[in-house]
């Protein structure tokens, strides 16, 4: 297997034939002093738009442990039987293999070596022409399933040219430059750097950047009507696909329901890449982060003051902004970090919340479809969850500090634990969590759609003028939080007790929070899911 990096200068390994000492028990001693040394360097990967032939941003190989190259010797014209396709394994640091000594039979020797070894080369070697390994290339085959870095790496097929040894007096050695034999395509999706300011413009300081790009599962890779698989490098964030030289076909690329056409003909060379950079490749942009900001399915943020906002592709309003990790948010018991769940499953996701465009299900639901009384808080302990989570139940409302708490990811996170095990759990109605979770596909940059706590319902109540305005752009319903009879606004996934769950409405106020006091099985509320990023 390879890893490969964007690098300006050659890797030279060095690479010592057996040179790996007999134990007391062996029978016989290599004798040291007539050992060949192997030095291996890849020439790397050019751009095909280059003038010179300066590796200034090339492809260079570096081998891993359980690499495996070819090594063969000529002389006289013909191929010797001792160094005919000899294997030699990288063990990460050096190379194993049968020892070559150096006599008077490899006077006159040239060697050719190649990457990745093939049990088989029998006619894939030329004697008589300038090119030993032309007929290797020539049938050499590639598939279109190269996203896995194992079967990326065999497809990459590096060839030497003739090398002679070079030495006397018993130091003897072989360099070799091993020159890639395919081309390369290099795609560059879009993607924007945010850089979040304060009202000033101020940009402020960052742990993790924040990076809008295509989510992974909405990108795919088609020539003709064969899908294609390309390998995938998350520290350039780029695209990458071998391709037979002098290639000429149209790839066609989809990512969140854009598409892009990638023709190849007359841009493919043998041992050089082109890059085809869609929609502008990377940017920077600076952003003021503020609530009714849209926020779009490829991590993409529009502003609250946009008047034209695109409706393609966004899945949330921005509801709040501010820290989001309850261990930086409060003291005592929410303030430590061993039980925050948000900061310890997505460390980058502390910038805001956003709501969904929709509820989870068309209409009112109940949480329980048959009365189950199943209890959270009890299982929450019986389980024991007390080292991991904070409490999903707060059994007393005449504390309203203890609603003022943001734990919608926690609490998901708790009351999905407990379905899987606690009997009964069937009839917990948060099916539709899940439906919305693979329906509504969510950037890598934030946390997964979640169920918000009663908190966060306050919050997103506070701020339902200017969401429902956003809604409203983009062709959405407006959110209800009206109190009807048995109708309520939003289930939260904060728990009072085995028979009822909290679920904001219009009445609820700081001095009232009862009023959010709703039974499981015999009220009704909407569903309505968040994230973090």
């Amino acid at each position: 297997m390879k890893q490969y990096k964007f690098i300006q200068k050659l890797l030279l390994a060095v690479l010592a034939l057996g040179c790996a000492s007999c134990s007391q028990d062996e029978e016989t001693q290599v004798n040291q002093q007539n050992l060949v040394v192997l030095n291996v360097a890849d020439t790397g990967l050019v751009s095909s738009e280059s003038q010179t032939r300066t590796v200034d941003d090339g492809f260079v190989t570096t081998f891993t442990q359980g690499d495996q190259l070819g090594l063969c010797a000529v002389k006289d014209g013909v191929i010797m039987d001792e160094i005919n396709n000899m294997l030699l394994t990288y063990n990460g640091s050096s190379w194993s293999g049968k020892p070559i000594l150096y006599d008077e039979s490899l006077e006159g020797v040239v060697f050719y070596a190649y990457y990745p070894y093939q049990a088989d080369m029998t006619g894939k070697t030329d004697l008589q022409g300038e090119d030993f390994f032309a007929p290797l290339v020539d049938s050499w085959n590639l598939t279109n399933a190269q996203s896995d870095q194992k079967e990326y790496a065999k497809q990459d097929l590096m060839t030497s040219g003739k090398t002679e040894l070079i030495g006397e007096n018993g130091n003897y050695s072989l360099s070799f430059q091993l020159s890639h034999r395919m081309s390369l395509v290099v795609v560059k999706l879009p993607s924007t750097h945010y850089l979040f300011t304060d009202a000033e413009g101020t940009v402020l300081p960052e742990e993790t950047p924040y990076i809008a790009k295509p989510n992974p599962a909405s990108i795919s890779f088609e020539i003709g009507e064969e899908k294609i698989l390309p390998y995938y490098d998350a520290a350039k964030d780029e695209y990458r696909l071998l391709r037979k030289p002098s290639s000429a076909e149209t790839i066609t690329g989809y990512y969140n329901g854009k598409k892009c056409s990638l023709v190849t003909e007359g841009k493919m060379e043998q041992g050089k890449y082109k890059r085809f950079v869609v929609d502008g490749g990377h940017q920077e942009k600076k952003h003021h982060l503020q609530v009714g900001d849209f926020y779009y399915a490829d991590g993409n943020i529009v502003s609250v003051t946009d008047e034209n906002p695109p409706v393609k592709g966004c899945i949330g309003v921005v509801y709040y902004v501010g820290k989001t990790f309850p261990s930086e948010l409060y003291e005592g018991e929410y303030g430590d970090v061993t039980k925050d769940a948000l900061k310890r499953d997505y460390p980058a996701c502390n910038h805001a919340f956003v709501v969904a465009l929709t509820d989870g299900e068309d209409e009112r639901i109940y949480w329980e479809t048959e009365k189950k009384s199943i209890e959270f808080g009890k299982w929450f302990e019986t389980l024991s969850l007390q080292s991991s989570f904070f409490n999903v139940q707060i059994a007393d409302y005449g504390i309203p500090s203890k609603f003022e708490k943001m734990l919608g990811y926690n609490n998901t996170k708790v009351i999905e634990t407990i379905v899987k095990q606690a009997p009964g759990s069937e009839y917990i109605n948060i099916g539709s969590l899940q439906g919305y979770r693979d329906n509504c596909l969510l950037p890598e940059m934030t946390t997964n759609w979640f169920i918000p706590s009663i908190q966060e319902l306050a919050i997103l109540y506070k701020n339902k003028d200017i969401v429902n305005q956003k809604l409203e752009i983009m062709q959405q319903k407006e959110m209800d939080f009206v109190l009807n009879d048995k109708q309520l606004g939003y289930w939260s996934s904060t728990e009072f007790n085995n028979q009822m769950m909290y679920a904001y409405n219009s009445k609820v106020t700081e001095k009232s929070i009862k009023e959010a006091r709703a039974y499981k099985s015999t009220r009704t509320a909407y569903l309505r899911f968040t994230f973090a990023f």
